[in-house]
């Protein structure tokens, strides 16, 4: 299978799964029926202790440190620009704003535009993103929407990198649920206020 062909299987799946958490069908249990740890389920509990105890990013870094991508994010949108509500950048924890860039600079737009995920191993190979302006840049791209209870869209949460990465290593299910469980927590931050420099 091609790493085009993964990326479609997966983003197939992920479909799948952010209608069962919009229907609110997300699993809890941290064992399997037969018997074995759920490491989902157990990944989800680890975020929402640190969710609730230690704030969104802490949450996310838990999340970020299960994948080998470099970076996850929650994107916002506001005027035609896009930025990080919540950064993390595991080669250095201090950086906690990306760039705020046009909206259409970042696959989060294709996230938004079909309210369904998008995911690209290598965007510099992918024919959908053939014409992006971050497609030399942002190589791998996995990102899912974050809904409000009511449905109506309030962002992005994805994992992306600056170097090829096979969505494989995802958690996709993890994803889902994590992205619902912020929106649920109403802590999903407004579009950030960025300093002029």
């Amino acid at each position: 299978m091609t790493a085009l062909e993964k990326s479609q299987v997966s983003r197939a799946e992920l479909t799948r799964a952010v209608a069962a958490a919009r229907g609110g069908q997300v699993s809890a249990s941290v064992v399997r029926q037969d018997g074995s740890p759920d490491q989902t389920a157990i990944a989800f509990n680890v975020f929402n202790n640190l969710l609730t105890n230690d704030g969104i990013r802490a949450a996310l870094y838990s999340v970020l440190r299960r994948s080998n991508y470099r970076f996850i994010s929650i994107f916002r949108f506001r005027d035609g620009l896009a930025t990080s509500a919540v950064h993390v950048d595991r080669e250095d924890l201090k950086i906690i704003q990306a760039g705020e860039v046009a909206d259409t600079a970042t696959y989060c737009s294709y996230v938004r535009a079909g309210d369904a995920p998008f995911v690209t191993s290598d965007a510099s190979t992918d024919s959908r993103t053939s014409d992006h302006p971050a497609r030399e840049t942002v190589r791998s791209y996995c990102g899912i929407p974050i809904f409000e209870p009511d449905g109506e869209f309030i962002g992005t949460l994805c994992h992306y990198d600056l170097v090829p990465r096979d969505p494989e290593h995802l958690d996709l299910e993890l994803l889902v649920q994590v992205s619902s469980a912020i929106a649920r927590s109403g802590l999903v931050p407004p579009y950030p206020t960025l300093e002029s420099t």
